[in-house]
């Protein structure tokens, strides 16, 4: 009876790159963590060949009843990190939803941003790298809106003026270009750092004055804090169509 051959065990090729990696990361990851092992010139090349990112974020997606495919095969390109938290919901209550992912981020993870994401929205794959590059307390992409008889315009608003009862903005009728302050934008695809969550407090979201997304973009103003949109970040807004 021939002998069966041992089976050759397989031994990965040794990359300095990832063993200097590895060395930093042995210890507690946190906010303030950085490579500090690696050359600038290492760290774009892992960020290339590997797509890593030390730096952790939370995910904050409000989900309703149902998944779009679409939304999760894109979601899936993101290369998430194993050091990164996710905190999402069920509650179709938009406020609800938000104020309970804003609250899990500041009282359950200690992660730098949070990136909020709508589970009808999809941004580019390399969207967290860019959000993160602008060094901003709070930047997002943009999408048009859903309305058919208004028409798609950019969720993107300068504010106008307010009243005990209502804020009142308008919204851009274009997209723009490149990076650009704003006061207003939908809140389905933006990262808020720690700093500004903390600032905003418990359940800043509410639907008394607006829409949830612009009466917390308002309360941000009031803060004297500062909110960007990323011209150059085009998200797709899904539905029964999308746009």
């Amino acid at each position: 009876m021939a002998k069966r051959k041992n089976k050759q065990k397989y031994a990965p090729t040794p990359n300095k790159y990832l063993e200097l990696l590895s060395e930093e990361l042995r210890g507690e990851i946190t906010g303030q963590k950085t490579i500090s092992a690696l050359t600038r010139e290492q760290s774009e090349i892992l960020r290339q060949e590997y797509r890593i990112r030390s730096i952790p974020i939370c995910w904050g997606i409000p989900c309703d009843e149902l998944m779009f495919t679409k939304w999760f095969t894109n979601f899936i390109r993101f290369s998430s990190m194993p050091w990164d938290s996710f905190v999402t919901t069920e509650s179709t209550y938009l406020p609800s939803a938000r104020n309970d992912i804003h609250n899990k981020f500041i009282k359950d993870t200690d992660a730098p941003f949070l990136m909020m994401l709508d589970s009808d929205v999809l941004p580019p794959p390399n969207i967290v790298d860019i959000l993160m590059s602008h060094e901003k307390h709070i930047v997002g992409g943009w999408y048009k809106n859903k309305s058919l008889h208004k028409g798609p315009h950019p969720i993107v608003y300068d504010f106008y003026s307010e009243s005990d009862e209502a804020l009142n903005w308008i919204h851009r009728e274009e997209p723009g270009k490149g990076l650009e302050k704003v006061d207003g934008m939908g809140a389905g695809c933006w990262m808020m750092s720690r700093e500004l969550a903390e600032a905003l407090g418990e359940d800043p979201y509410d639907m008394e004055r607006g829409t949830e997304d612009l009466v917390l973009c308002k309360k941000i103003l009031d803060l004297g804090y500062e909110m960007w949109v990323d011209w150059d970040i085009t998200c797709a807004h899904m539905g029964v169509s999308w746009v």
